[in-house]
């Protein structure tokens, strides 16, 4: 059982080190807003629990779409995720200059570029 826990943990810290080097730099990039296109999609299976989002955006017109994988240590913060960004749910999404292809969901952007919702 322990090893189970240690590779969990192994699988856990490699996704999120490719998506460190992956938003290496993405700070500077234009941001768009892109929409929730399909239901998010979670698997448990070998390795940490994580979560897909599918998402579009456009840029100059043009229509993109992209896939943002969120790894887990406990499927419990992972169920919050999937309520956070059903269909039709708004983000915010980084586009690569010169490359409107390549896009990245930061998580810090979801909360300093997201609009407020107004209350009452």
């Amino acid at each position: 059982m322990g090893g189970l826990v240690v590779d969990i943990y192994i699988v856990y810290v490699f996704k999120a080190i490719v998506h460190w080097l992956r938003a290496r730099g993405s700070e500077k990039w234009p941001i768009a807003d892109a929409t929730v296109t399909a239901p998010p999609t979670s698997s448990h299976g070998y390795g940490c629990p994580r979560v897909e989002i599918v998402y579009s955006y456009r840029v100059e017109g043009e229509l993109y779409t992209g896939i943002h994988e969120e790894p887990f240590l406990s499927s419990g913060s992972l169920t919050d995720y999937v309520e956070r960004f059903g269909v039709g749910s708004s983000l915010v999404v980084r586009v690569k200059p010169g490359e409107p292809e390549a896009s990245i969901v930061r998580e810090d952007d979801q909360v300093a570029l997201a609009p407020t919702p107004v209350s009452g």
